[in-house]
This record gives structure tokens, sequence and C-alpha cells, in this order.
């Protein structure tokens, strides 16, 4: 199925141009449609007085000023968001090498080196799927490939109604404490245990099984030992994502700067790239990110108010002995709700991101480090020993920090600094489709906690002043 996955994706290739801009077309006339029924069957029968308009004169024309107001707003933004491309790194990167062999020439940094202090030790290379070694672990623990921790493993007695080469097995089980609520290890990863009476056979290898089963407790000692000594440790990622070689894209034939990806949508590498909003026909990224910000606003405010007055006065005027529902009335309503959900939806979604100087690419990795690290407490713990996990997921947070902030390459501590690079240095200005993006797309301060290649440092290994 990955495999799968994986092929598909390597075959789309750049959509035409008609594709692209096809829901922009969708998205205009939706807006058009909105204001024909809004101004010419709401507001102009309200400001004629006709026998069949919901409101009186000057309500018609409050409403329409506001209407024509918000529309206005919201257009604008929305033509800005479409025509101000998001940033190519084709335009600002060139291609040192056409082979497609390597990486090309490497854009400057926006800081000197000597402003973050370096790593302690010479980290070697290292697999993701093994620990960091920077700690020194009880040399009598065994390392859980599948879930990324320690545990202490069982004696297993020999069995002497077992004939030799096919009796019992000397490698040792990880135990679990399901009944006292320690850590707990899957049934899987532990040896064929042989029969006491009936002579042993020989049995074909199997593949480990994803089933958990409940094994019965070790003895006080070993529970102890894991408890004092084999605590699971946390596993970050140690792939060197600001590596030249980590950041080549062969598509385009450039490294990449920092934050930037490739766009099959588009066929083309994106400054800062968060994601392909099809609505506007391209990607948001790093140059248009603040109109992208600024039309989701307006789009929510134009929304919110069509609905709820639309609604207001149709409830008011159901009364009336003649009152008729209006079906494109109801049209609109529903359209409006619908987009009005969505817009305040993506504008929370993007405050918590700009907050936190994520992209939706960066979110997506850190909630699957989260999702990760929850299975694997699940793993060791029973689903009823909820303190455990707790003091387990503190002591991570101890050793390394959380992980959406200091966990997080960008994050600098500063909110208001996050705010001013998305969207300008002056608020006022924040949410007016007016200006351009103060970011470049190239440079990029990087958090102190992290490496010069981009690993995620454990608190010890921090500045001075950041380990408090």
């Amino acid at each position: 199925m990955v495999e799968e996955a994986r092929a598909r994706r390597a075959q789309k290739t750049k959509q035409p141009w008609v594709v692209l801009k096809l829901t922009v077309g969708i998205a205009s006339a939706v807006i058009a449609y909105t204001c024909y029924v809004y101004i010419g069957r709401l507001c102009i029968p309200m400001i004629k007085r006709e026998a069949s308009a919901l409101g009186g004169r000057v309500l018609g024309i409050v409403f329409l000023v506001v209407f024509i107001l918000l529309a206005f707003m919201m257009i604008w933004a929305y033509i800005k968001v479409v025509f101000t491309p998001p940033g190519y790194a084709v335009d600002y990167v060139d291609k040192g090498n056409t082979s497609g062999s390597g990486p090309g020439p490497l854009p400057q940094p926006a800081t000197s080196p000597s402003q973050y202090p370096p790593s302690q030790r010479d980290r070697p290379k290292r697999t993701p799927s093994r620990p960091r070694d920077y700690k020194q672990y009880p040399s009598d623990l065994k390392f859980d490939e599948a879930l990324g921790a320690f545990y202490a493993p069982k004696p297993q007695r020999q069995n002497s109604h077992s004939h030799s080469g096919t009796g019992g097995s000397s490698e040792s089980s990880p135990p679990t404490t399901a009944e006292t609520g320690g850590p707990r290890q899957p049934a899987s990863l532990a040896a064929p245990q042989p029969e006491k009476e009936k002579p042993a056979r020989p049995q074909a290898a199997r593949a480990p099984s994803s089933r958990r089963t409940v094994r019965p407790a070790p003895g006080p000692e070993t529970a102890h030992h894991i408890r004092r000594e084999g605590v699971p440790m946390r596993n970050p990622p140690t792939v060197p994502i600001l590596l030249p070689e980590h950041r080549y894209c062969r598509r385009c034939q450039i490294v990449k700067p920092p934050r930037t990806h490739h766009c099959r949508s588009c066929g083309t590498c994106v400054l800062k790239y968060d994601h392909h909003c099809p609505w506007i026909g391209q990607c948001v990224g790093a140059h248009n990110q603040k109109f992208f910000v600024t039309f989701v606003v307006w789009t929510a405010l134009f929304c919110i108010w069509t609905i709820g007055t639309l609604i207001g006065l149709n409830a008011h005027a159901s009364s009336r002995p003649s009152f008729s529902v209006d079906p494109q009335k109801i049209v609109v309503i529903a359209l409006s709700g619908l987009f009005a959900l969505f817009t305040i939806v993506m504008f929370l979604t993007h405050t918590s991101l700009i907050s936190m100087n994520q992209t939706t690419v960066e979110n997506i990795s850190v909630r699957s480090m989260k999702q990760r690290e929850s299975e694997m407490l699940g793993e060791l713990y029973p689903w009823w020993n909820v303190s455990a996990k707790r003091r387990t997921k503190k002591q991570w947070d101890a050793e390394w920090g959380r992980i959406g902030f200091e966990g997080n390459l960008w994050w600098t501590g500063d909110v208001r600094k996050h705010w001013k690079e998305a969207l300008g240095p002056n608020p006022w200005t924040w949410f007016l489709p007016v200006g351009r993006s103060p970011s470049d797309g190239l440079h990029f301060d990087r958090n102190p906690r992290f490496d010069r290649e981009g690993r995620w440092l454990p608190r010890s290994e921090w500045p001075p002043e950041l380990r408090s």
C-alpha cells in the first residue's frame, strides 16, 4: 500500500493552468450570486418599500452600506491573494548542478554561525530508530526497536524436558506489569515458550503480530529495576534536515532554502510552503501568506453578516400573514453558513500556526511525533494508568522541552515577533490587503535549542540562559 501511494505521488505532475484556476472562477461566481441575492432581492425592495420587503428604507440602506463595505474588502483581499505569487525557489536559487546528481549552491544564512552556540559534542551519524548516545544506559537493558524504549529482560529457565536444538530458547522476553500499572511490552517481542509435558516442536518463523496480550507480572526486583533505571526515553528525529543533501530537490534541481517544499500541483518549490489552496489557484507561501489570512478574515466577516441578517429578517417577518420564503435567500444562507464555518476554522488554525511560527506542513510533523509518543505510552502502560503516562511525559518535557515549542525548529519564544514576521511590523495593517509580506522566504532565525544541522538538542546542551 505504501509503495503504491508513493508511486501515485511520483506520477503526479503539474496541473494545467485551467485546472488550477477553475475553482477561482467558481468562487467568483458564488460571490457574484451572493451579492445579487442580498442586494437585488433583500436591500433594494426594502429601499423601495415594496410589499414583499422584510424591513424599512433606513434599515435597507444601512444593510446595503455594510454589505458593500464587507464585500469590497473581501474581493480586494481575494484579488491580492490570487495575483500575488507565493514565492518560487527557482527565482531566487540558481541551478548549480543541472545533472541532478547532487545539491547546487546553498543560500547564505541570515545570521552568522557564531550567533548560536555549537553542540557540546561531535555528533556521529546514527539511524533514527536508535536512541541518542549522549546518555549511558544500564548494560543489562535491551532496546525495543519498535517502541524506541529500553526494557529489562526477564531471566528464562531452561526446560529439562526439552531436547537440545528444539527446546526452550535462551532469548529473554520483555516483562509486563499490567496488574501493577507498570510499563508493559507487546507479546510479539517474546520468544515462544515450550510446553512442559510435551516435547517442543520446531515452528516456522512468524511475522510479529500487532495484537497485544497481557503477560504475567515480573518479580518485584525486575519491576523495580524497570521503574528505576529502564524508564522509556524520548527519541526525537535525528535527521539533519538543514544539511544541503537533505534539502536538494531533484525535480527543480536546486538546494531548497529552509522551510521550502515542492508542490506537485504547481510543479515547483515554494518558499515557506504552507499548503496548496485550490480556492486561490496556487499555494500559500512566504509572499502571499499575509493576503491569505486577510482574505480569510474578511470572508468570515462577510459570511457572518450575510447569514445573520438574512436569518434575522426572515425570522422577524415570518409572523406576517403574507410572508413567503424566497428560495434563493435559503441558498445564500446555506452557502454563507458553509463558508463561514470553513473560514472561521481556517482563521483559528492559522492563528495558532503563526503564534508558534509553524506552517501546516511543519505542524503535521509535530502532530505525528505526538501521536507516536501517545502510542508508545499506550504500549508501555495500561489504559487506566493515566498518572504514569503523565509522569513519563513530564520527565520527557523536563529533559527535552515541549514538542511544539522548544521542540520547534523555528520557535523563538516571542509570539508578537512571529506575527510581525508573517503579517508585517504594523499591527494596524495586519488584516488590510495592503503592503507586502515582510518575509523574503529565504532566511529564518533558528531555534537555539537545535544544532546547526537542525537536530533537537536535550536541555543539558541548550545555551545556559535557556535551560531554566
